[in-house]
Order: structure tokens, then sequence, then C-alpha cells
């Protein structure tokens, strides 16, 4: 079931208090509504009543989508910053309701699932464009760190990240953005057989890919943390 509570947040142009119901859960198999609300980008997003800011409500909550395999925690992305927290939380959490310590019927069920952590609306649009699309999310990640590799003066900064926002037959398209805000910084448009390409070539991404197996945090800003701020795998 998807749970909501009722909160208030202040409006960040003019003070206005502004009321809504805050999502504890999402099962998107029983309100497909609320997945494709965090496709378009109006997810637990609303205007202020008096002046018309955007106001959205800082990510904190578990999705799943029993029919597509997928279990993903969401917090907000300042919380990137208790990584090594957060990722165990998560994995307790996962290993209560579905993993090694959930009921065995619950336990059948998570065989079937990917469990992943993210960290802001961007990252958990973009875990369910790549599932759609049928993308490896390990090879999507390790795709990206080849475009830091071959793109000059890519905006790397703590608050940017790298997001894939669209894909079809011809073409996806990424975007660097402002994790703290959203907003975006520029677009990167590619041929999609450039990833067919690469997801059949990973022989020498070998090393940097099992730093991304068997961990719920699948992320290309994993990779680039250094080995004393990156926190051991937590096997699922």
């Amino acid at each position: 079931m998807s749970l909501f509570v009722p909160v208030s947040a202040e409006c960040s142009q003019c003070c206005t208090q502004v009321k809504a119901d805050l999502a504890a859960s999402v099962n998107a198999d029983r309100r497909p509504d609320l997945r494709d609300a965090i496709l378009d980008g109006s997810f637990q997003s609303m205007a202020c009543p008096t002046c018309g800011t955007s106001v959205r409500f800082p990510a904190h909550l578990s999705y799943i989508d029993m029919n597509r395999g997928q279990w993903i925690l969401v917090e907000d992305a300042s919380r990137l910053a208790e990584l090594t927290q957060v990722e165990s939380e998560a994995q307790d959490l996962y290993d209560r309701f579905f993993g090694k310590r959930a009921p065995p019927l619950q336990q059948t069920i998570g065989h079937e699932m990917t469990p992943r952590l993210v960290f802001g609306w961007p990252a958990l649009r973009e875990k369910l464009i790549a599932q759609t699309a049928g993308l490896d999310d390990i090879t999507l990640e390790l795709f990206k760190i080849s475009i830091l590799r071959n793109v000059p003066a890519p905006p790397l900064a703590d608050t940017t990240e790298l997001r894939l926002i669209d894909i079809d037959d011809a073409t996806l398209t990424l975007r660097w953005l402002n994790a703290s805000n959203e907003e975006g910084i520029a677009d990167l448009t590619l041929e999609r057989p450039l990833f067919d390409e690469f997801a059949l070539s990973l022989e020498k991404w070998a090393a940097l890919r099992a730093d991304l197996e068997g961990v719920l945090f699948v992320d290309l800003k994993r990779i680039l943390l250094t080995p004393a701020d990156r926190p051991s795998a937590a096997l699922v």
C-alpha cells in the first residue's frame, strides 16, 4: 500500500505554510498514477497558494514495484554525506521486509526484486527510466564514467550530478543538474548505439563494476568517493 502523512512546509519566497500529504511509501503496482507522477516530475510538487512558487518536499520514502522487480529506498540528496549509515539502514529495512530476516513468503518475493538506495527525486526517476528501457543500472553508471573521461570540462561539483532523463530507440539524453534544487545545467544527447556498444565491451571495466555489485547505492557518486569515504559492500 502507499502511505501518506499530513505535513506542512514553509514557502521559501513568501513564508506561507503549504500543507500537503507527504509520501512515506509508494506501491506502484496499486498506484501506477504515482509512478507516472514521479516520471513526469510532478510527484510531491505543488505551487504555493500565495505566490505560486514551486514547493517540493524532500524525498524520504520506500518505493516498491513488484511487477517490475524494484524496491528502492529514497532519501533526500542532503543525506548523501551520511552514505555509510543510510546504506546500512536501507539494508536493514530490506532484510526485514524481503531479505534474510523476512518471513519465507516475503523472501520468495524478494528473490525477484532488485533493492536499491537513491538520493533525491532525479535519482529515483532515473532508476525508473532505466528499468523501463531495459538498461542495467550498473552499466549505466559505468557509461557515465566513460562520459566523464571523454567530455571536456564536465561540470563536476559536490552539488552536481549526471542523470539519464530520456531514452528511445535512437538516442539517450543525460542532464547535468544541481542536486540541491533539481535545476538543469546542461543536457547531453547521445546516439543509443553508443550505449549498446559500450554494454558489450565491459572487460576493462571489471574492477569498477565490482565496486557497484552487491551494494544498494549503485551510482556514479559512489565511484567518485575516495576509498576512505566509500562504504564497504553491503551484500543484498
